[in-house]
Parts: structure tokens; sequence; C-alpha cells
């Protein structure tokens, strides 16, 4: 186990937004796991933006504490995102975390432990934007990954299509376009790993999107 206090050795790197896995703890004591984008701003200050009306907003409200559990691995990132309406290679067990009363999800290459603070958010956005503060890094991939396009890809269409889910009653036009490029993507993975897990959690979302856009 190797243990990081800059988390910018991690990849967090001022002004871009990385993708993470956001565990939070309800009321009742129940944990969710959501994918959940980690901008990153100036002297490694984080901030993130649940949606209005999302389980993970209304955790960080009662509990302001949260696990950014960090993976590569798209299948982590469908299941999260679309609970209970797919087949899947991957199950989600939980494990208590060392710093904050939210669970870790057991088994991630690493974790970044955080308290949250809401800050002031233009009253015209669907969501809500928290200040995080890092208490406790930890990292357990004892190499460094390759980067995979096609990885990449299924966790851009992971994105897509809970827009998808979320707007397709509302916004047919940018639902259209959502669906296109997630069928942009599924061609891509299709040509170039045809065999992959990523074509796989693929395929798994057009089931979906299909549903959701008809």
């Amino acid at each position: 186990m190797v243990k990081f206090t800059d988390i910018a050795m991690m990849g967090f790197s001022e002004g871009d937004v990385v993708e993470s896995i956001l565990t939070t703890l309800s009321k009742e004591g129940q944990p969710n796991a959501a994918p959940m984008g980690v901008w990153v701003e100036a002297n490694n200050q984080l901030f993130i933006r649940p949606y209005d009306g999302t389980q993970t907003r209304q955790n960080l409200e009662f509990c302001s504490e949260a696990v950014m559990n960090i993976t590569s691995d798209p299948r982590f990132f469908f299941v999260t995102a679309f609970k209970g309406t797919q087949r899947s290679s991957v199950q989600i067990e939980f494990e208590p975390s060392n710093k904050v009363k939210p669970p870790r999800i057991k088994g991630m290459p690493s974790y970044v432990e955080v308290t949250v603070k809401p800050r002031a958010t233009k009253s015209d956005t669907p969501f809500h934007e928290f200040t995080c503060q890092v208490q406790h890094v930890e990292v357990f991939a004892p190499f460094p990954m390759v980067h995979s396009r096609a990885r990449c890809a299924a966790i851009e269409c992971v994105i897509h299509a809970s827009r998808v889910q979320a707007l397709h009653k509302t916004d047919v036009d940018l639902t259209r376009k959502l669906v296109y490029q997630i069928t942009e993507l599924q061609s891509f993975v299709d040509r170039i790993a045809p065999q992959s897990s990523a074509a796989m959690v693929i395929h798994d979302i057009m089931i979906l999107v299909s549903k959701w856009s008809r």
C-alpha cells in the first residue's frame, strides 16, 4: 500500500475534470455509489456538481463526507450509474473507509476520502456545487495503468447514457445527439477492441438507450 498526500501524483491537475465513483451515506445509513465528475481548481482544490434530486445530493446534505473511488474500469461506472437495470460481470461490495463515515468500494485501485461544503451556485442551474477537502488518500495499484481508448470510450458512453435517461422525455433533440455519439463510440470500440469488457458495457448501454429513446 502506498499513501500520497498530494493528489496531483494521482493525475488530478488544475483546470481538468476527472471521473470517479462517489460513495455517500444516507440518513438511514445506506451507502450509495454513483459516477461523479470531479473538477480541479488551483492548488488541488476539488469540487463536485451533483444534480438536484439525486441520491448523491441528498446524502451530501445529510452527511458532508464522501469517498472518491478511482478506477478506469467502465464496468463499475456502468453498474453504479444504472442500478438494477442490467446484468454485470462485477459486483459492488463496500468496506469501511479510514477517515470518513461513507464506505468505499472494495477492490478499487485508489481512494480519496473527502469532507464537503456547499458553495454558491447560480439559481438557474440544475445542480449544486460542493467544495471538497481531502482527508485521506490511499493508492493500492502497484503499477501505473496503461491508457485504453476503449475503456475511456465506454466511460464516456455511460456519462452520455445517464443524460439520455434523465432527459429523453424533456429534450428530444439533445437525446438524439447523445444517442448518435454513443453509436459512434460503439462503432469505434467494436472496431478496435470488439472482445473487450468495454465493448460489452457499450452493448448493454445501447439496450437501455434504445428503450429510453423510442
